[in-house]
């Protein structure tokens, strides 16, 4: 069975949205930027709802200071509206296993049962229309 290429990016759009599904965003406060547990990255809406997305992210004073696109930023409170952080999401990833798990077994099932026997020494046969012997 030949597989056409044209079919790879209708494949690719419905994985990478299964894998987008791993994980969750949340709204975190200014106290859980604290050093005890530093969060990685963090995405700031701005008043202007603009978004930010800042790396080693750290309270000074009133002020959010880390780096955005690798140059270091410092940000007042008060332009801050949303403080979001990407955390994995272990249900969903379980959903998304199990559903991806279903579907490649209801496709191997199709396969299996409209694909044709093929005898190496003739034409194909199919064995829902010709008696069990003949298939051998």
């Amino acid at each position: 069975m030949c597989f056409p290429l044209r079919f790879l990016p209708f494949l690719l759009l419905p994985v990478s949205a299964l894998l987008a599904a791993c994980t969750a965003t949340r709204t975190v406060e200014r106290a859980e930027l604290s050093p005890p547990n530093p969060l990685p990255r963090v995405w700031v809406t701005r008043a202007d709802h603009s978004t930010l997305v800042f790396d080693a992210p750290r309270v000074s004073g009133d002020s959010l200071i880390g780096t955005v696109s690798g140059f270091p930023e410092r940000l007042p409170f008060s332009d801050v509206t949303a403080l979001r952080v990407r955390e994995s999401a272990p249900d969903r990833t379980a959903a998304v296993v199990f559903l991806g798990a279903t579907g490649v077994f209801a496709l191997a099932m199709y396969v299996v049962d409209h694909h044709p026997t093929y005898d190496p020494c003739g034409p194909p046969v199919d064995c829902c229309s010709v008696s069990q012997p003949d298939c051998l």
